[in-house]
């Protein structure tokens, strides 16, 4: 909020959702791997993205890198509720 005047709400991290079912990877890579049947390309994960434009190889990167995000997200949440009625 302090930096770009917008206040985030309902914001939902995957790696904590991760945590706390206790999987055996935090990682995004792991989540694509294990929930979207997806291998993840992490060549640009370190890559300086302050750089504009930002080159073809690396939008496609971030494209791939959050096209399955809802599905995980539904996913597990899905986990999470059968873990809260256990």
């Amino acid at each position: 909020q302090r930096d770009f005047g917008i206040y985030v709400v309902n914001l939902f991290d995957t790696g904590r959702a991760a945590r706390s079912l206790s999987l055996p990877s935090f990682g995004l890579a792991y989540l694509l791997s294990n929930y979207a049947g997806v291998v993840a390309d992490k060549r640009h994960q370190l890559s300086d993205w302050r750089q504009r434009p930002i080159p073809d190889e690396m939008l496609a990167y971030a494209r791939s890198d959050t096209h399955y995000l809802l599905d995980v997200y539904d996913k597990l949440l899905q986990n999470l509720d059968e873990t809260e009625d256990v």
